[in-house]
């Protein structure tokens, strides 16, 4: 679920955090930068775990800070395929159920990847999974057992129009940068209280 990925950035240390050791103003910078930050095909920035080298920082001409190349360990979100998360059932519609686990959000479970015998109840707005002559319903708010089928990155960078009465045509997709397909249709998924 989480992993240890190696990034190199150049940061600049302001002087209002010079009386901080130069570990821990980096450390500072590298979390306000980085953390719950979606990196493309990485995942999703948590926190630096930590500095593995520092170069000597240098001031540009008019500047007040310093800046410095460092080379970081960072901790960041990215299950990886089949793997078994739990979160909470966020909301569910006609096309699959929404699930968050605190820090992260963009987790569908699409109906494809429900179990035979799952459909959605209109009036009460959830699944049920209807198993050998019962009714169980995937409520909002219930932890979830879930696996994770695929892990999609989406390059949300705005378009670059060449003209401008082409801006206006340009739109944005409303979708997440980072979101996880999963699937409760194994043995011994979906909702904590079915097992």
């Amino acid at each position: 679920m989480f992993v240890l990925t190696v990034l190199k950035d150049t940061l600049k240390i302001l002087p209002s955090d010079f009386r901080k050791s130069r570990e821990e103003a980096l450390k500072d910078e590298i979390n306000r930068k980085y953390a719950n930050r979606v990196l493309h095909d990485i995942g999703l920035c948590i926190l630096a775990h930590d500095l593995l080298e520092i170069d000597e920082g240098y001031v540009q001409h008019s500047e007040g800070w310093i800046w410095v190349k460092v080379t970081f360990r960072m901790v960041v979100f990215r299950p990886f395929r089949e793997e078994i998360l739990i979160g909470r059932v966020r909301n569910s519609n006609e096309s699959g159920i929404h699930i968050s686990m605190v820090f992260f959000d963009d987790i569908v479970i699409p109906k494809e990847c429900m179990p035979d015998g799952c459909e959605y109840d209109q009036k009460e707005g959830v699944w049920v999974w209807h198993f050998e002559g019962s009714d169980f319903f995937v409520d909002n708010g219930e932890l979830i057992r879930f696996s994770v089928v695929e892990s999609t990155f989406l390059d949300v960078n705005p378009p670059r129009p060449k003209k401008r009465e082409e801006e206006e045509n340009v739109t944005a997709t409303g979708r997440p940068p980072f979101s996880i397909t999963g699937s409760i249709a194994q043995s011994g998924l979906g909702l904590m209280s079915w097992w």
